[in-house]
């Protein structure tokens, strides 16, 4: 336990690392080159989209059946070699429905400039990298180590890509070059975390086909099938966006695609705690369900929605309170402005994710797993079915309202089914206490005037009127006790200061 505790406590701190880089590189690099960006990010969206489809279901094999294999005297029975095999033949199932259906998937694209289209077979060798990259990041996490894994996917790709793109804005590079770079950063993580693996002496390749029986056999195929088509469900609902912007919007694809990705990231930092959440409550879900224990399972059901309400609703208003101001310390930050309802759609509909709680953990340590299963394909169906809709009225804006929908559906379609089925619900009257107090701090933030141009200023306004909510909201939260955790929270770290203070 000690050692998941550590790996768990560095992660975190890398990934809140990766998002301070990745902040920065979208505040003050991404924007020079709106069209170059929104390319990059199409690219790199489809291959995952597609990537994670010809897994197979191969990375949740890696981990769901390594316990049946382990053996390490004997190469852990060639398990290493059979995922090889297995995600090599799913590249090559999509080498050739690739090469087969080439001039369908150039047809799709028959609107944008010829200048772009030579750039989407870069597809092809990146999706190559992202299969064998998710293979051995998953395969890691058999040994307990998944620092190292998770570095160098955060931080390789998120330190590489802004240095292109300065570069190619200073025409060092030509568009070309950047790709070429992106595909060898993407390379580099894959060489890196194979090279980890065999530092940890486990890298074991000697094949044990004959282990493997018909039984074990069907049981993994028919285990992947189910986990394959759950993954694709989850990617078609929350990476679709992009994909369909650049199939859509036209000539001017990039440039939208672009400035809607920028103000994506922007509202990804809202729900970065309801991740770490997800880790830490998951077993504390399943153990609960194993005990029978319901009343746990409401108590821990309405204490997360209770929690990340107020988390969520805080950085929340934080952003969009200041936005104005955020867009205004951006190169090009006009353009990016256009896309301030895409941030708002984007945000609030990572707010209601993280209102409703633990509704899918729930659900997943459950006898009615299949439901969170089905549930996912309906919200993929839906968004694709808003996003044909709503992008040829709205454009970029449209994706992300299309977006908003589907998850507030999808959520209360959980919430609907645990509450039918379960007797479970989160919500209390400490939840109106939460946003009655978030409208307040919100309303006392706009008291707070632009303070004039220039960079100095612009940050001060931010800082400002940063400050000013935050103290109202946490105040108030703590005051009334709205959510008892993060009132403990507080008082621990109070005691803990106190003692330091005392020391010196």
């Amino acid at each position: 336990m000690g050692v998941i505790k550590r790996q768990g406590i560095k992660q975190s701190a890398v990934r809140y690392f990766g998002i301070g880089i990745g902040f920065l590189s979208t505040v003050f690099i991404y924007p020079l080159l709106l069209e170059e960006i929104g390319l990059l990010r199409f690219i790199q969206n489809t291959a995952l989209m597609i990537a994670h489809f010809f897994l197979l279901g191969g990375h949740v094999i890696a981990v769901r059946y390594f316990p049946h294999f382990r053996d390490e005297g004997k190469s852990h029975n060639g398990f290493l070699f059979l995922l090889l095999l297995w995600t090599g033949a799913g590249y090559l199932l999509f080498l050739g429905l690739y090469t087969g259906f080439n001039d369908a998937f150039f047809h799709f694209f028959r609107d944008q400039p010829e200048d772009y289209l030579q750039y989407l077979p870069y597809i092809v060798p990146l999706v190559l990298l992202m299969l064998y990259i998710q293979l051995f990041t998953d395969y890691a996490s058999n040994f307990h180590r998944i620092v190292v894994p998770f570095l160098l996917n955060e931080l390789i790709i998120k330190l590489s890509l802004p240095i292109l793109i300065l570069l190619l804005y200073w025409h060092y590079l030509d568009l070309n070059w950047v790709i070429d770079g992106m595909l060898l950063a993407y390379g580099a993580v894959l060489a890196g975390i194979v090279g980890y693996i065999a530092w940890l002496g486990e890298l074991r390749l000697r094949p044990h086909l004959g282990f493997l029986t018909r039984k074990l056999w069907k049981e993994m195929g028919s285990f992947a099938l189910f986990n394959v088509l759950g993954t694709w469900g989850f990617i078609l609902a929350n990476r679709i966006d992009i994909f369909m912007l650049g199939l859509l919007l036209g000539a001017e694809n990039w440039k939208g695609v672009g400035i809607y990705s920028i103000n994506l990231f922007i509202s990804e930092v809202i729900d970065a705690p309801r991740k770490a959440l997800d880790n830490i409550a998951s077993p504390i879900v399943a153990d609960s369900w194993k005990r029978e224990d319901r009343p746990h399972l409401q108590e821990l059901y309405e204490r997360s929605s209770l929690n990340q309400t107020a988390v969520g609703l805080l950085i929340f208003l934080l952003i969009w309170a200041s936005l104005p101001d955020l867009f205004a310390l951006m190169p090009n930050g006009t353009e990016v402005a256009t896309g301030l309802w895409v941030m708002c759609f984007l945000g609030l509909g990572k707010v209601v994710d993280m209102a409703t709680g633990i509704n899918s953990l729930i659900i997943q340590h459950s006898r009615y797993y299949r439901f969170n299963f089905y549930a996912t394909l309906m919200l993929a169906g839906l968004n694709i079915l808003n996003n044909l809709w709503l992008i040829p009225l709205l454009g970029m804006t449209g994706a992300a309202l299309a977006t908003f929908l589907s998850v507030v559906l999808f959520n209360l379609a959980k919430f609907l089914f645990l509450r039918i089925r379960l007797g479970m619900q989160p919500f209390s009257r400490s939840t109106l206490g939460i946003l009655a107090v978030a409208a307040l701090a919100f309303g006392l933030g706009y008291l707070i005037p632009n303070l004039g141009e220039g960079f100095l200023l612009t940050v001060t306004s931010i800082a400002l009127r940063s400050l000013l909510i935050a103290t109202v909201f946490v105040s108030l939260l703590l005051y009334f006790n709205l959510a008892p955790d993060l009132h403990d929270l507080a008082r621990q770290g109070l005691e803990r200061a106190r003692k330091l203070l005392r020391r010196r």
